[in-house]
């Protein structure tokens, strides 16, 4: 039954995202002439797909506290793939994501469509070029949300931050909003089945997550922002805000 579950989910999620796809096409025809209603219709249909997405694979999750409002920097600690979804559906804003899942079949298609901001983490010239669209985006009146962790874990701790791509709210004194994220199954299986991290392959897990009956995501935003002008203090702060809304995940 559960095999017959994942298949039938997959197609399902397979359908949500080519109606999003297709909305996104027709928001980026030329009927939509101003930049503030194309970043609407962008957001709008980022906030469907993620949704449609999340109840497609069974996914349903629960907010605590309020998301922030555009424009803002948002950061969360980093579980899943899945991670993008939650976050997504509940915010007006892009994210930025490795740049392997550029490559990803129609994912990444999708998520440039979407205004995903993808970087290679490896090379120094690609983080300065993120810092400054970082920039742009915020000044435009844009929302961007990010992983400052730069990989996924197993979901028992927070692993270390990454100071690199808050270099424009440290040097502006500009407030970073954060969240924690974490997901639950009634079998608790979550850290093996929903978190996805080492080698685990991302074929394989999806298929293995579509086969539970249902699991929740939850996601808990916290309050007051963070703000700083020492780019090192103010990751550690966030780091420290996110440890203590963060319950490991079982």
């Amino acid at each position: 039954m559960s095999h017959v579950r994942a298949i039938l989910r997959l197609i399902v999620l397979a359908i949500s995202l080519i109606f999003t796809f297709i909305a996104w096409i027709l928001g980026a025809l030329p009927l939509i002439a101003t930049p503030d209603a194309r970043r609407a219709w962008r957001n709008n249909c980022s906030r469907m797909g993620a949704r449609l997405s999340a109840w497609s694979v069974g996914m349903r999750i629960s907010v605590t506290g309020s998301p922030p409002e555009p424009p803002f920097c948002l950061v969360a600690n980093h579980l899943s793939y899945l991670d993008a979804v939650v976050l997504m559906a509940h915010i007006r804003g892009v994210m930025i994501s490795k740049s392997e899942v550029a490559s990803w079949p129609f994912i990444g298609l999708l998520s440039r469509g979407i205004g995903t901001v993808f970087i290679d983490r490896t090379t120094a010239r690609d983080v300065v070029r993120v810092n400054t669209i970082i920039r742009d985006l915020l000044q435009s009146g844009d929302g961007i949300a990010f992983f400052p962790e730069g990989t996924t874990s197993d979901g028992s701790a927070v692993g270390p931050f990454r100071s690199s791509l808050l270099n424009y709210p440290a040097e502006s004194s500009y407030p970073v909003h954060y969240a924690a994220i974490r997901y639950e199954t009634d079998t608790g299986v979550a850290s093996d089945r929903v978190c996805w991290w080492g080698d685990m392959g991302f074929g394989a897990h999806l298929y293995h997550l579509a086969r539970l009956p249902r699991f929740r995501a939850e996601v808990q935003f916290g309050v007051p922002p963070v703000m700083g002008t020492d780019r090192k203090q103010l990751t550690a702060e966030l780091q420290s805000r996110i440890e203590d809304l963060f319950t490991p995940v079982h």
